[in-house]
């Protein structure tokens, strides 16, 4: 048993304890209300630089910081009008940390879409499809 200890500790060292998922939350403000507060809540608010960004593309790069060490992280903005829910989907991964961190950034992006631009627009009214037309009943007088 002595013998599997250091294997088991390497590997416990080198096994992530935290999650690798990514979270993502939409919006249905528009682009660029939702990049500029964004840009302005990693950069401004919490004070995280940002190592690389584009606007056009949709993302951004930044290092997180806790206590003293920094974690690479990244926000990326997706349209997504064709698929339903909001206009814009923001994906926040910090790999390094905790899943709720990225939550975190998440529900501080929506607090400052709301204090800085108002409720979102409502979502626009579904297109009424085509009703099938009733089955036809077994009864037929």
């Amino acid at each position: 048993m002595k013998l599997w200890a250091p294997i088991l500790m390497t590997f416990a060292l080198l096994t992530p304890a935290t999650g690798q998922a990514k979270k993502s939350e939409d919006f249905r403000h528009s682009y660029e209300q939702v990049w500029g507060a964004a840009i302005r809540l990693i950069r401004v608010d919490q004070g995280y630089p940002i190592k690389d960004r584009d606007q056009e593309v949709g993302y951004f790069l930044f290092d997180y910081r806790d206590d003293g060490r920094m974690y690479p992280g990244s926000v990326e903005l997706v349209r997504i009008e064709d698929q339903g829910g909001g206009p814009i989907r923001a994906v926040v991964q910090i790999p390094a940390m905790p899943s709720y961190i990225e939550r975190m950034l998440l529900d501080k992006l929506k607090r400052k879409l709301t204090d800085e631009y108002g409720e979102p627009p409502p979502p626009p009214p579904k297109k009424p499809e085509d009703e099938p037309a009733p089955a036809p009943s077994d009864e037929e007088s």
